[in-house]
């Protein structure tokens, strides 16, 4: 999607002299964090000066959380009542994963081989306390494979659950294809997006996805502590949260009000929202959101999608072994390299990634390393000078 005429503009240029962490690293980390804007810094510290203060009252920063739906839903093409504030990625994942009247013997697919674990651990859990059927299905060429996922499929499949973009080595996941298969067998799509919100462009309605997880602190520049769920309106009435509380219940005009004592669950994905809001997190995601809608999607995308390429081409032509997927489609803004699984979240069992990436460590690069790859994530803030840096760094390393 792009922004429409009641977002301020800005430009790819204004948004880099918002981030000055930017300018202290050559920082290509997103895929593990993100950096905040000085408007979402100013924007944490109104909140925490109010607290500080005494000053608080929680009704007011009731505009502030109705522009985060509001905007958050813009980003993903979704309804503003479609989304629901969580804590983070993994209990939006859960809080899916655990509404569905499961039945012995139903199944979930997922590539076990490239989730994140946080996108694996529960349906481990799910299986021993309600007899479900984890079905793992084999990774191809690096990449969560549409037509395995799709040939693991059956009547006996509750939810098909995939990521966006995988942590490492970071390729992109045919959601639609996959959607496909999952809604002719009747099954819930569910994607961990945390590793695309807000790098690249994303359509829940195009792609087929009945529920997205994802925390704010990566792609969409905030803190940690705060994540956003989406609930199509064609499943939120299917399921029925494990937990609640006073935001996820019809009830009086208070949140300590009771009401006649009858619990009616929210319409809508608020359903999914337990206690009280993370505010600082709220406060610095409406910010952070506002810029990005302000540059817009597509124009972030091609903007990262042009520095990929480039960190990609020049580390391949420099003779390191950088991660390429078997079709174009597949590239993101995460550039890795190394062989997956030769290594740890540490080091790689490759000395000359070691030596590279101490080499990146003293030139005050942040990066990663990920199951044995060396790992950059790139954003709006970063330019091609933060590219021919850390190009500049790996021409060294193999001297």
């Amino acid at each position: 999607m792009t922004a429409d005429s009641s977002t301020r503009k800005f430009t790819i240029a204004d948004a880099r002299v918002q981030f000055p962490g930017a300018d202290r690293w050559v920082y290509a980390n997103v895929a593990s964090k993100g950096i905040i804007s000085q408007a979402s810094r100013a924007a944490i510290d109104e909140v925490a000066d109010a607290q500080l203060n005494g000053d608080e009252i929680k009704e007011e920063y009731g505009g502030s959380l109705a522009r985060v739906r509001t905007n958050f839903a813009r980003l993903i093409g979704a309804k503003p009542h479609e989304v629901a504030v969580t804590k983070n990625v993994s209990e939006g994942l859960n809080a899916i994963g655990s509404a569905i009247d499961w039945k012995q013997g139903d199944n979930v697919v997922i590539c076990t081989e490239l989730e994140h674990p946080n996108n694996v651990y529960l349906w481990m859990n799910l299986a021993e306390k309600a007899g479900i059927e984890v079905r793992g299905v084999k990774s191809k060429d690096g990449m969560i494979d549409s037509a395995t996922v799709a040939a693991a499929v059956d009547n006996r499949t509750r939810i098909v659950s995939v990521s966006t973009v995988t942590f490492t080595p970071g390729y992109r996941t045919d959601v639609a294809s996959i959607a496909k298969a999952a809604h002719k067998a009747g099954a819930l799509m569910l994607v961990d997006a945390v590793q695309s919100v807000g790098v690249l462009a994303l359509d829940v309605e195009k792609l087929g996805i009945d529920a997205l997880a994802t925390s704010t602190s990566k792609g969409l520049l905030g803190v940690m502590g705060l994540g956003m769920l989406y609930v199509s309106d064609r499943w939120v009435e299917k399921l029925r949260p494990a937990w609640v509380a006073r935001f996820s219940v019809v009830t009086g005009k208070h949140e300590s009000d009771l009401g006649d004592g009858v619990l009616r669950l929210q319409p809508d994905a608020r359903r999914f929202e337990i206690g009280n809001y993370n505010w600082i997190g709220i406060a610095a995601l409406d910010a952070s959101l506002d810029l990005l809608l302000g540059i817009g999607p597509d124009r972030i995308e091609n903007h990262v999608m042009a520095l990929s390429s480039r960190l990609a081409g020049g580390l391949q032509q420099l003779g390191y072994p950088v991660c390429r997927p078997k079709v174009d489609w597949a590239r993101s803004h995460i550039v890795t390299i190394g062989t997956l699984g030769a290594g740890d979240a540490y080091t790689s069992d490759d000395e000359r990634l070691n030596r590279l990436s101490a080499a990146l460590k003293k030139a005050e690069v942040k990066f990663t390393v990920r199951r044995g790859l060396v790992r950059f994530g790139l954003h709006l803030y970063n330019n091609e000078a933060d590219v021919d840096k850390i190009l500049e760094v790996a021409r060294s390393a193999v001297r």
